[in-house]
C-alpha cells in the first residue's frame, strides 16, 4: 500500500515506554527502520518455536499471546491480551532464542515490525537511545517476571 507508513506518524512510539525520553528525531529513525504489517483476526503474528529475530509493536487493534501447554497449538494458554503500545518478540530479539509463545491478531490490527539487524546497528550507533531503550526495556522485562512469579505462586501444588 503506497504511502501507508506516512498514514500512521511516527510520534506514537514516543507514548510507548520503550521509547520514552527519546527524541522525535531519534523516534523517527527507529520508525523507518521498521515495516508496518496488517493481521486479519485470528492470523499468526509470531509463532512458537520459530525463529525470531525482531521486534513488534502494536500500532492499532488487540492481540493475544498464547502458550503451547503439552502438545503443541492446539492445546495452549492464553497468557495476555495486547493492546495498542504493546510491545513483543523482545527477548528473540536479543537472545537469538525462538519465540517462546505465539502472538495472534484478536481482530484486525497494525504491527510495526523492527528487524533485529537493523535495530541493533542503530543502537551500536546511538548509545546515549540504546541507554535509555535498555533501562526501559529492563523495567518492563522485570515487571512481566514479576508478574509471572505472582501467577505462579497462586498455582495450587499437590
Amino acid at each position: 500500500m503506497p504511502g501507508a507508513k506516512d498514514m500512521i506518524q511516527y510520534p506514537f512510539l514516543k507514548e510507548i515506554s520503550l521509547f520514552e525520553g527519546l527524541t522525535n528525531d531519534v523516534i523517527n529513525k527507529i520508525f523507518r527502520i521498521g515495516k508496518l504489517k496488517y493481521y486479519k483476526d485470528g492470523v499468526l503474528i509470531m509463532e512458537e518455536g520459530n525463529k525470531g529475530e525482531t521486534l513488534h509493536i502494536l500500532v492499532s487493534g488487540k492481540a493475544e499471546v498464547w502458550k503451547s501447554v503439552k502438545g503443541g497449538l492446539s492445546n495452549s494458554r492464553r497468557l495476555a491480551k495486547l493492546e495498542c503500545g504493546s510491545i513483543f518478540g523482545e527477548m528473540s530479539l536479543f537472545d537469538g532464542a525462538p519465540y517462546s509463545a505465539t502472538v495472534k491478531a484478536a481482530g484486525e490490527c497494525v504491527v510495526l515490525a523492527i528487524p533485529g539487524r537493523g535495530f541493533k546497528q542503530f543502537l551500536r550507533k546511538n548509545p546515549d537511545a540504546a541507554y535509555k531503550i535498555f533501562v526501559s526495556l529492563i523495567c518492563m522485562m522485570s515487571n512481566r517476571l514479576r508478574r509471572a512469579n505472582l501467577t505462579l505462586s497462586l498455582i495450587e501444588t499437590e
